[in-house]
């Protein structure tokens, strides 16, 4: 997935369209300061990673537009002879290159996404995981992250159900790291669910915060394991946010009874348990 800003284009060619008017008749000042412009503004083009990887063609004849640009900025400077081609042959790199770029920027599949609920559309697509707070996040492991994150882009995309199953996923990961770190060990494979994890986590004494989350999440969780069944996208906005509680008050509860190494190596170990 790449990010790209749509102004970026027009404040390029708001730099680099006017030399498309360039010829052998204009007073030397004017051209000076049509190559100039069109110098910045290629430049401008060519840094972009983002835009050399959606428009390659583009980006192949504004390689070529600049090399002349820069035998004319150096003629006009004193600093080189003859230019590699005519003044005139500017104009017509310039018409070539906007035809190739409207066609590219045509062709590509471009999406706008819109704002979730109260959740900022940036945050979604850079990783869900990176709001919550930096003592939370010192014990979740990459797995539990990554599925945060998976959760927010597919909320981002209306995927609701998927969202849902994937931060389910983190939060019961981080359910079964709780139950090991607090146990020394998982329930047998046929009885691992969401009801036994917190039959677990009321007999270990858990604080009643996680209990009472765990249990509103279990309620949610059920329904979405059926096939028939699917979120609505202010089901999954409403699931994401319920999930970052539950998190936040596993890892609370983790620090508070001190599990806080035992819980990492826990992760660890999940894999393979």
């Amino acid at each position: 997935m790449l990010k790209s800003y749509p102004s970026f284009y027009w404040v390029v060619g708001k730099f680099v369209q006017p030399l498309a008017v360039i010829t052998s008749d204009l007073p030397k000042n004017k051209q000076m300061d049509l190559v100039a412009r069109a110098k910045v503004g290629l430049e401008m083009f060519l840094g972009q990673d983002v835009a050399r990887a959606m428009l390659p063609r583009s980006m192949e004849k504004a390689d070529l537009l600049l090399i002349l640009v820069n035998s004319w900025t150096s003629h006009f400077a004193g600093l080189l002879g003859p230019p590699l081609a005519p003044i005139e042959s500017l104009a017509r790199a310039i018409d070539g290159l906007t035809i190739t770029m409207q066609d590219e920027l045509d062709r590509l599949p471009t999406f706008t996404v819109i704002a979730k609920g109260n959740l900022d559309i940036h945050r979604l697509v850079a990783g869900a995981s990176r709001g919550y707070p930096k003592a939370v996040l010192e014990l979740l492991d990459e797995f539990i992250t990554d599925e945060i994150d998976y959760a927010g882009k597919c909320l981002v995309f209306e995927l609701p159900t998927s969202s849902g199953f994937h931060i389910l996923r983190a939060v019961e990961t981080g359910m079964k790291g709780y139950v090991h770190a607090a146990t020394g060990a998982l329930p047998k494979m046929n009885q691992r669910n969401w009801g036994e994890y917190i039959r677990i986590f009321t007999d270990a004494q858990a604080h009643s915060d996680v209990i009472d989350l765990l249990k509103v999440l279990k309620t949610k969780r059920n329904p979405l394991m059926h096939p028939q069944d699917n979120l609505t996208l202010d089901d999954a906005i409403g699931l994401l946010c319920l999930c970052q509680a539950g998190i936040e008050a596993l890892i609370a509860d983790i620090r508070r009874r001190g599990m806080e190494i035992k819980f990492k190596e826990s992760l660890k170990l999940l894999p393979t348990l």
